[in-house]
């Protein structure tokens, strides 16, 4: 085993160790070449070895650092929609099939009938009015609008007197998405509602099964069949119908497919094609840049063969198809999780959501253009068999997207219908670990031989390098996996299927009757939980906390977790970042993955204040303290499982001799080691978590994160199985673009969204099928919001109508804005948005501003040359230089708190409310204080008009400090500058402002300097090669 130079100096030869049992029952694994008797009954023979016990996992512990488990969703700062809260709707008239000349008719109506359609909507929608009150709002306005001589009498007879007509008159109709099924509160069997409008009993028709479907009751109008339990799915037929009605959304997909070039003869690419034609230094943006767009075949049917059993994806249309060449292709993603949407009791529910991967990716990711497709019901996670009952109705309309469905799409202004084959299929599949593996039909992350959804790397060899070195790695064959699954559901037994599953780590799930699809492939890995809250986690809590990494070398130093803290402490950073790295020894508080993100962008800084002596980190070993101490256990209660964990791979692979000691399972306590592996660490999630990112890059970084998991192991220090899941991002970036594309960040904000809709709190899916009603009801009043702002020379009373509209989303905010998380993409997204569709501009001035006098506060000449400089042809002077346009001192310049450039906010270091964001970037990466936000306005001259801010660049040193970050710095986003030593006021437009950091105060024997660590997570960066 290798080993680090000095490492066995680094024990402590008094310390005792308790007795230790290894556990090694391990056989080679069999040729799957038998028939099922003997496969079987192999395979149970193979099954005979101990479980992991719970109490030896040693993941769990906390060690007095806040939990870092799966993240909640978002409480604060989310946009509030509220459905009403009531009982089913009263009947009314069927909808039948929507004529699409009825869909969004009223905007092809006389104003004043539009106008009382909103009324009506917004009395549902605010105030809770039955159908009832507002039929008879309709009725009344009818009455008052025909004494109006210029609306049309046609218009008038036949205006909407029902909320459901005027919902599809709107535009806002979901009665053509939504639908309710019944599930057994049993065994989780599915039932169609008409089967249960028409069934002559509430038994379930499962054998050995006692559900009851549905009670009745009786009610005035007579009785009322009541499901005991149900789930609401939206159509992704009606949604993708829905969505190409909508302006310019036919015209985005087709802009897209013209962009690639498609060809009606182009065949699918292969990978070896694609990289052979790539530049390895050209950045991987979007979805459609990964080789796995063009690689996608149309016209596949997934058949099984009778004989062998055998599943393969056939060609039924002759030739090889791309996809992406089709006339009208649709791709795209889904995402599940499931989540708590009450504080309240222990009630979790499951959300299934479906994106267009075909819109640009700020688009992709709004919530007016996310699918909430399916909301599973509580209380808990349903088995495998109800969640294959619950995706069933999902999976055979996309098994009908996939062969074509003819729809009617919107195109052009004045808007053109016409009807087109639309084909969609699944490209992947977005959700966190544990969520992968239940849709995936995945065996766990427990299982010896298949915690890993990728490959066949055995769980026990993480404990040596082999766990990790990528070149060794045997990927799981898709096809296998396939025929493995359907395998497992041709058999009869619980008990057999059971074998069959812990044996190959494949289930059935109904994505597996999808062509094309394969669990392996199509469901990439997800940075968020993987780099911060599995890394990052597990690297300051596991690996530098628990052990006691951060004790005292010696006993006259300073504690280094309380310089550590101290370190965080005085930390600057923009006040939207209000959730701060965590302290090391808080308790009682949940870590956000976002906090993890952060801690992950400026851990070196903190961690070499609690390392050093002096200005450098010693080559020293921390003294593993007395066997009594926590971090004595620990240390010896991990040597004792890596040691196990050792002696199950070595016996595995026929070579139990090879295992080392107990004695050489204890951890390095190597200073040095460990700073170096944290900047491994941060390097590589830096480069990966990027908007763009270049093949050479990403492999440079998967390399990275190799390094720092083989060297990990090669030194005693475990590491949990997400240190492995790491090793696979390369082929999943290089398949779908930059993580961007796959990151869980979005639909971690639509769970946030689901949990703020008002609802009654009812379970058995009550609750479920109003969190439904009230995700659809929030995206189509937006829609129509964004119809009413497309209207051309709208009137007044239009402009009152989108107020109001705008009420009814109750808070929802109109314009972008950074949350305090590092979710900055999302800021982008929205502004980019905005931008596009004219609701807001690139630059935002806050609300709060004076007038100024630029004399008395010695800003005149700054400002007056700003001016000259940006106008040159306006002939702008000052006090005795008379040209054409004289700026005066006072009443042309107002001083504001901040500006928001790009999503990102910038204030004044001179003003209460901005000082919070005084510090930023400028072309680049060049720190900089702002002293004050100035918006210049010649009156009577719109052209003279602009935003000035007036900064103070940071001062370099002469000679560049020796810190341990130097070799890297570039790559990671820091700089040293002079402490608080500043150039003079320079004035530059606001469109040079570039990013914001977080600020250090870092004292040394020669002198005290300021470190800045980029936060600039919105625009996308490619650093020079390292």
């Amino acid at each position: 085993m290798e080993r680090e130079d000095g490492l066995d100096q680094d024990r402590n030869q008094d310390e005792e160790l308790p007795d230790w049992e290894p556990d090694a029952n391990w056989l080679d694994h069999p040729e799957l070449q038998e028939d099922e008797v003997d496969l079987l009954e192999r395979i149970r023979e193979l099954d005979q070895q101990d479980p992991i016990d719970d109490d030896e996992d040693g993941y769990d512990e906390d060690f007095g650092l806040p939990n870092g488990g799966n993240e909640d969703p978002p409480v604060r700062d989310i946009p509030e929609f509220q459905m009403p809260v009531e009982d089913p709707p009263e009947p009314e008239d069927p909808p039948g099939d929507i004529d699409i000349a009825e869909y969004c008719a009223a905007f092809r109506e006389h104003e004043l009938l539009r106008n009382s359609y909103v009324d009506a909507l917004l009395q549902k929608l605010r105030y809770g009015a039955t159908h009832s009150a507002i039929a008879h709002q309709l009725r009344a306005s009818k009455r008052t609008i025909s004494a109006h001589p210029d609306v049309p009498r046609e218009d008038l007879e036949n205006m909407a007197q029902t909320i459901r007509t005027v919902e599809r008159r709107l535009g806002v109709s979901t009665d053509d998405i939504i639908k309710t099924y019944t599930l057994c509160p049993k065994c989780g069997r599915r039932y169609s509602p008409e089967y249960i409008k028409d069934s002559d009993s509430a038994d379930c028709l499962n054998n050995d099964c006692n559900g009851i479907l549905y009670v009745s009751r009786l009610l005035n109008s007579g009785s009322r069949r009541v499901s005991n339990r149900t789930f609401p799915t939206a159509s992704p037929i009606a949604w993708i119908q829905h969505m190409l009605r909508l302006p310019g959304i036919s015209e985005l997909v087709q802009s897209q497919q013209e962009e690639d070039g498609a060809d009606e003869h182009t065949e699918p690419i292969s990978f070896d094609e694609w990289m052979e034609h790539r530049d390895p230094n050209a950045p991987l943006n979007d979805i459609r840049e990964g080789w796995g767009w063009d690689a996608e075949e149309a016209g596949l049917e997934r058949d099984e063969d009778p004989h062998t059993g055998v599943v393969r994806d056939q060609i039924r249309i002759g030739q090889p198809h791309r996809f992406s060449s089709l006339p009208f292709p649709v791709s795209l993603t889904m995402s599940t999780d499931w989540f708590q949407p009450t504080k309240e009791g222990n009630y979790s529910v499951g959300a299934c959501y479906l994106v267009f991967n075909n819109l640009p990716r700020h688009l992709r990711f709004l919530r007016e253009n996310i699918c909430l497709a399916i909301v599973m019901p509580g209380p808990g996670e349903p088995n495998s068999y109800a969640l294959e009952q619950i995706m069933e109705p999902l999976v055979e309309e996309l098994l009908l997207l996939r062969q074509g469905v003819r729809m009617t799409i919107r195109e052009g202004d004045p808007a053109v219908y016409r009807e087109q084959y639309v084909h969609a299929h699944l490209t992947q599949h977005i959700a966190d670990l544990i969520a992968r593996i239940k849709m995936g039909g995945g065996a766990g992350l427990r299982s010896e031989r298949n915690f890993c959804l990728y490959s066949h790397t055995h769980l026990s060899s993480l404990s040596v390098p082999d766990g990790f070195i990528r070149a060794n790695f045997q990927f799981r064959d898709p096809e296998e996996e396939v025929s493995n699954a359907y395998f497992w559901k041709s058999l009869e037994t619980a008990e057999d299927r059971k074998i069959f599953f812990d044996f190959t780590g494949n289930r059935y799930t109904a994505l597996h009757a999808l062509p094309g699809w394969y669990t392996s492939t199509c469901s990439p890995v997800d940075a968020m939980h993987l780099l911060y809250q599995g890394g990052m986690h597990w690297i300051v809590k596991q690996i530098l906390y628990a052990p006691g990494m951060l004790n005292k070398c010696r006993q006259e130093d300073d504690d280094p977790i309380e310089r550590y803290n101290t370190c965080l402490d005085q930390m600057w950073i923009p006040n939207n970042f209000s959730r701060r790295p965590p302290k090391l020894g808080q308790t009682n508080t949940r870590v956000k993955a976002d906090q993890w993100k952060l801690t992950s962008r400026v851990i070196m800084i903190p961690l070499y204040m609690a390392f050093r002596r002096g200005d450098d980190i010693p080559n020293d070993l921390v003294p593993r303290g007395t066997q009594s101490s926590t971090g004595g256990k620990q240390q010896a209660r991990r040597a004792k499982l890596l040691h196990r964990e050792r002696q199950k791979h070595y016996n595995a692979i026929g070579q139990p001799n090879r295992c080392p000691p107990l004695e050489q399972c204890f951890s390095t306590r190597s200073l040095r080691f460990h700073y170096q592996q944290v900047l491994r660490f941060s390097l590589a999630t830096g480069i990966i978590d990027k908007r763009a990112v270049s093949t050479e890059r990403i492999g440079f970084a998967v390399g990275m994160l190799e390094t720092v998991a083989v060297n990990y192991v090669r030194n005693s220090v475990p590491v949990s199985p997400n240190f492995h899941y790491m090793m696979h991002f390369e082929e999943f970036i290089l398949k779908f673009g930059s993580v961007y594309n796959f990151h869980v960040w979005a639909m971690e904000r639509a769970n946030g969204i689901i949990s703020h809709i008002n609802h009654n709190g009812r379970s058995n899916g009550m609750m479920e099928g109003t969190l439904m009603r009230g995700w659809w009801g929030y995206t189509t009043l937006r829609n129509l919001i964004d119809a009413y702002r497309a209207i051309r020379d709208p009137s007044p009373t239009d402009t009152v109508m989108i107020e109001d509209l705008l009420g009814a989303l109750r808070s929802g905010t109109d314009h972008a804005q950074q949350q305090q998380t590092l979710m900055a993409y999302i800021a982008q997204c929205h502004t980019t948005y905005t931008r596009l569709h004219g609701i807001q501009e690139k630059i935002r001035l806050s609300t709060q501003s004076k007038v100024i006098d630029l004399r008395k506060d010695n800003l005149y000449e700054t400002v007056l040359n700003f001016c000259v400089e940006k106008w040159p042809r306006a002939g702008i002077f000052g006090a005795g230089m008379p040209q054409r346009i004289y700026l005066p001192p006072k009443g042309f310049v107002r001083h504001y708190s901040y500006v928001e450039h790009d999503g990102i906010r910038y204030g004044g270091f001179y003003h209460t409310s901005g000082k919070g964001y005084c510090y930023g970037y400028i072309d680049g990466r060049q720190a900089v204080r702002i002293d004050r936000v100035l918006y210049i306005e010649f009156p009577g001259r719109p052209r003279l008009r602009g935003i000035c801010v007036l900064v103070r660049h940071f001062r370099r040193p002469p000679v560049e400090p020796r810190f341990p970050w130097n070799t890297w710095a570039n790559h990671l986003g820091i700089s040293s500058w002079l402490h608080d030593e500043l150039e003079p006021i320079t004035a530059i437009s606001a469109n040079r402002l570039s990013g914001v950091f977080a600020l250090f105060n870092i004292p040394r024997s020669d002198g005290r300097y300021w470190v800045t660590v980029a936060l600039d997570s919105v625009s996308p960066e490619e650093d020079e090669e390292v």
